[in-house]
């Protein structure tokens, strides 16, 4: 999937020679100003992008370090560092590639279950990716819900096709994590996912996108907060804090025993919000709940274990 690099690239021939435009710009013609600090960071490890010495953050200056000298060969001026604002394109014609994936998620949002699948959990795995510029590496690894003992790790690496932009995570870690997952010798009857589930602008962050995709219940774990309101604690429970989204408890900031901040609880397709809490709290023996910090181990494992073989043959 090349949507990104594909919609950037059209943006990105809309700059005419002698002028430039900002990340904000673009990230507004591709339909989301949250986008804008991704087009810096994809430009800065793709810099071989034509125009992409066109580009320039908010205050003029050029994201990448050596666009200034050819800049000067298409007389856009640079002064002290900056371009000018009389040289930004003012309007983009747009590339709503994430305005459609925004539809898209508000349109599978209502096919989330929120209510248990049935029948205990026995096998609970936990899912995590560790990035190396434009290679990710993803565990899935499983564990007996009871004694928290390892049962089964399987793993992927795959090509980053999409950026980091906040709210459409999914667009960039769906593809490993279907991967690893996939390579369990049978689906864990809940899985837990590194961010979160209901607790998004659209209801569906990616917990949710992961449980609907593969047909799975699954539960968000997110160590910062993204959408939603602190509501007061119910009873004397002051480490389990209610966050409420649209008038309705969403999810809670849950703070484990001997930890010093939350972490965000919210379902993810097929589970009630109470079992996801239940289930969280039970296989949280320290800041983390152990199949996801077992995941994490995992996926930095395997991105230090393949780093250390490429350096091997050099």
């Amino acid at each position: 999937m090349d949507e990104f690099p594909d919609a950037l690239a059209r943006c990105l021939r809309q700059i005419p020679r002698g002028h430039v435009a900002t990340c904000g710009a673009i990230a507004r013609a591709l339909g989301d100003v949250r986008a804008a600090r991704a087009v810096a960071s994809w430009l800065t490890e793709h810099p071989a992008i034509p125009a992409a010495h066109r580009v320039v953050r908010a205050d003029g200056r050029p994201v990448l370090p050596d666009a200034t000298e050819r800049l000067a060969g298409e007389r856009v001026p640079v002064r002290s560092g900056r371009v000018p604002a009389n040289r930004f394109v003012a309007i983009m014609t747009a590339m709503p590639l994430l305005d459609r994936l925004r539809r898209e998620q508000r349109h599978l949002a209502s096919l989330v279950t929120e209510e248990d699948a049935g029948g205990a959990a026995e096998r609970i795995a936990g899912v995590d990716v560790a990035y190396d510029a434009d290679r990710m590496y993803t565990a899935a690894v499983c564990v007996d819900a009871i004694t928290l003992a390892v049962v089964e790790v399987a793993m992927a690496t795959s090509a980053v096709s999409f950026p980091y932009i906040p709210t459409y995570l999914a667009r960039r870690e769906f593809p490993g994590i279907e991967a690893a997952v996939r390579r369990l010798s049978r689906k864990p009857d809940v899985l837990m996912v590194d961010g979160h589930g209901r607790l998004h602008p659209a209801r569906f962050g990616v917990a949710c996108d992961v449980g609907v995709r593969l047909d799975i219940p699954t539960i968000g774990v997110a160590k910062h907060p993204l959408a939603g309101r602190a509501m007061k604690p119910s009873g004397g429970d002051k480490a389990t804090i209610p966050i409420a989204l649209g008038g309705d408890t969403r999810g809670y900031a849950w703070v484990p025993p001997g930890a010093a901040r939350p972490i965000f609880v919210s379902i993810g397709h097929r589970i009630s919000l109470a079992t996801a809490l239940d289930l969280v709290r039970r296989t949280t023996q320290s800041r983390y709940p152990a199949p996801l910090a077992l995941a994490d181990r995992a996926s930095k494992e395997m991105k230090r274990n393949e780093k250390r073989e490429k350096g091997g043959k050099r």
